[in-house]
């Protein structure tokens, strides 16, 4: 065997084992794919009130109903029974729409008031109509939180009530929503608690907007 044909066999005998390995290995180990991003679900649109003479504001969605009148969109002593007379009515929202049309739902509405000349104790009273008040840090803001409901002959209103005593006045955010009759009546179902809560959540939502002015 000449020199040239013995290294020949000698350079085989060395690449032949690395070219096999390569081929054998785990495709894993060669190849790293990422992960695809999940893309971030669209902010939607909201809307800033801010009342200039009691100095508070609070951000709703864009598409809910915004008015500074009562009686315009609804009757806020009728939904905020433990308003005092001399409560004054600043904005309500109310939800554009009927989420659950084959309930019987029939509206939302995040009203804001403010009592004048007023105390701590008589403005957490202001939230203790049926049920003992608790105190609820929101957003950083403590409000005295209670509620209120009445049932007429067909239809049912719950009020969870927040207030808050600020420069010698009450601050009342009333989360108000009003079902009327189902069954063999209007051919509804009656709302669910879950369909409660879904609607609750969006009027909370904007309750976790609220903020004062520095000064």
């Amino acid at each position: 065997m000449n020199r040239r044909r013995r290294s020949l066999i000698l350079l085989a005998a060395s690449v032949l084992p690395a070219a096999l390995a390569a081929q054998t290995a785990p495709l894993a180990a060669a190849v790293s794919i990422a992960p695809a991003a999940t893309p971030a679900a669209p902010a939607i649109p909201h809307t800033t009130f801010h009342d200039p003479t009691y100095k508070v504001s609070f951000d709703y969605p864009a598409n809910w109903t915004l008015s500074r009148k009562d009686g315009e969109i609804s009757t806020f002593h009728l939904d905020a029974r433990s308003a005092p007379r001399t409560t004054r009515l600043r904005a309500v929202a109310a939800i554009p729409e009927n989420p659950f049309p084959s309930s019987t739902f029939s509206g939302a509405y995040v009203y804001l008031s403010v009592t004048p000349h007023s105390s701590t104790e008589s403005c957490a009273q202001q939230a203790v109509p049926a049920a003992k008040p608790a105190v609820s840090q929101i957003a950083g803001v403590a409000f005295t939180h209670g509620h209120d409901e009445q049932k007429h002959i067909c239809t049912t209103d719950r009020d969870d009530i927040y207030t808050t005593y600020r420069r010698g006045a009450c601050y009342r955010f009333d989360l108000a929503i009003n079902n009327f009759c189902g069954g063999e009546v209007s051919g509804v179902k009656d709302i669910t608690q879950k369909e409660l809560d879904a609607v609750r959540a969006r009027m909370e939502s904007i309750l976790g907007t609220v903020r004062f002015d520095p000064k």
